[in-house]
């Protein structure tokens, strides 16, 4: 049963979008102290609003922030700093700071993420904080609370990425503000990375607990599943390998969710609401075109910007096996029989279409936040780290065979050598940087393993490809706290170095 306690309103407004996630249609825009906790919580479709509220805020501009929108800014900030890309020269926007790690406390990308993942965590909080589950609480409300955990994890999750080191840097350090209230905390100081991680935790335990799916498409809305690979994530930030392994195993061997065939890779990561493994992407339909504000603008020129390539490393460790399926991911443009240069520059066009054609609209794409694969290589690492080679070699494999690799393409114990690997861990995070390219996961790999990140190589911001090699634990590994959103209204949070 719902019990409809006092509701205390913070300062942020909340966007409360339609029932439906695929309409445009709007409900009242109305700040909190013009609705009552009747109003928002009285039935199962005020839920629903509420849960779809937070997937809108997550995939729509509010306000007028230019091409700044949660998901944009999440793929940009966490894979531009990493040693898989390059960008071709300089320009005015905010991630361009990203890649020369130039950030500054007013920055705007970084105050639109801050501001509006506090929002989505406050609008997961009206229904947390509002409904008790009893004997009489229906599954579907139980669907929309969990779904509230869910977000509100996910959301934590990516907050502790952006301004805080991993936990493996020391649990004693600076993590996030937790606001898991409705009111009553503007000024709060930050919780430590381990108090961080133990409330993402908790929260996506409780969100697997409480959902179900609520649709015939189950990767569109939070899930049961997508939830447990969240915590697979979790389990491996906080070095808790046994627990990687368990929720791993339960994912992998009993959920709805398989690899996609190498047949039809291509298509389903770029058309990822038909993906078999796509186990929640924050669903656009074809009407909802970004355009050049879209995440795949950026790496590709057929529409978009086209400014941001695959690194020169990158591209030879991909290439170095042709038959990989991945291969494909990467479009060269050639111009009578050459390849063609950006210009005014001497970096080739190589556009990287991950991002894009979603029913071959060119900027069109429906972001995977997760997918069975990521489980089964963060399952692998575990196993690493915990001195199961074998067992994290056949999730290696795994990932290999479906990408097009056999015979000695695949790694063994016998052949780790001669593919370049002192150890099973390097065969794990090579395997992750070729699989999960581009989704934000390679600046995260290197930090939670304490592996410097170089960068010696040639791009706008190192020219002449001079040694660039910047310490796990650099300051500007992570960026600052924004002055404009929390500094200046709360002296109790201390800004980052």
């Amino acid at each position: 049963m719902k019990k409809i306690a006092k509701i205390y309103f913070g300062l942020i407004t909340v966007l409360l979008m339609t029932f439906t996630l695929g309409c445009e249609d709007y409900l009242d825009l109305k700040p909190y102290d013009a609705l009552t906790a009747e109003q928002l919580l009285l039935d199962e479709q005020g839920m629903q609003g509420l849960a779809n509220g937070s997937l809108r805020m997550m995939k729509d501009q509010l306000g007028d922030e230019g091409n700044n929108v949660y998901v944009r800014v999440l793929f940009q900030t966490t894979e531009f700093p990493s040693d898989d890309v390059l960008i071709v020269k300089p320009t005015t926007d905010p991630l361009w700071l990203s890649f020369n790690r130039a950030h500054i406390p007013s920055q705007e990308n970084i105050s639109y993420f801050w501001a509006t993942g506090y929002k989505i965590v406050l609008n997961a909080n009206t229904i947390i904080n509002n409904v008790v589950v009893d004997e009489t609480t229906s599954d579907v409300e139980k669907q929309y609370l969990g779904e509230s955990y869910f977000y509100r994890g996910i959301v934590f999750f990516d907050l502790a990425r952006l301004f805080s080191f991993p936990p493996s840097h020391g649990l004693g350090n600076d993590g996030i503000i937790l606001r898991t209230g409705l009111g009553g905390e503007d000024a709060k100081a930050r919780s430590t990375v381990g108090e961080t991680y133990a409330q993402i935790i908790s929260d996506l335990r409780k969100g697997a607990e409480l959902m179900t799916e609520r649709s015939t498409d189950p990767s569109k809305y939070g899930n049961k599943y997508a939830a447990q690979g969240y915590l697979s994530r979790a389990y491996l930030f906080t070095e808790q390998y046994d627990s990687v392994v368990a929720v791993a195993t339960d994912v992998i061997d009993n959920s709805p969710f398989q690899l996609e065939p190498n047949e039809t890779y291509i298509y389903a990561l770029q058309n990822s609401a038909s993906s078999k493994e796509a186990m929640f992407i924050l669903y656009h339909d074809d009407t909802e075109n970004r355009g050049t504000g879209a995440i795949g603008s950026m790496y590709n020129g057929d529409k978009g910007w086209g400014e941001v390539f695959p690194s020169a490393p990158f591209r030879e460790l991909i290439s170095s096996h042709p038959n990989d399926v991945r291969n494909r991911l990467l479009d060269t443009v050639f111009v009578d029989g050459v390849p063609a240069l950006y210009p005014g520059t001497s970096y080739e066009k190589i556009y990287m279409t991950k991002f894009s054609y979603q029913n071959g609209i060119a900027t069109c794409h429906s972001p995977i936040f997760m997918r069975l694969s990521e489980v089964i290589l963060n399952r692998a690492e575990a196993y690493a780290h915990l001195g199961m080679n074998e067992e994290a070699l056949a999730d290696v494999n795994a990932i290999r065979e479906r990408a097009g690799l056999s015979g000695e393409e695949l790694i063994t114990l016998s052949n780790l050598a001669s593919h370049g690997f002192a150890n099973v861990l390097e065969a794990v995070l090579n395997e992750r940087r070729l699989e999960l390219c581009f989704e934000g996961h390679r600046r995260d790999d290197l930090m939670r393993n304490k592996i410097d990140l170089d960068r010696s190589y040639s791009s706008a911001q190192n020219e002449n490809g001079d040694p660039d090699i910047y310490p796990y634990n650099g300051p500007r590994q992570i960026y600052y706290i924004p002055a404009s959103q929390e500094i200046a209204y709360n002296p109790l949070c201390k800004q980052n170095d």
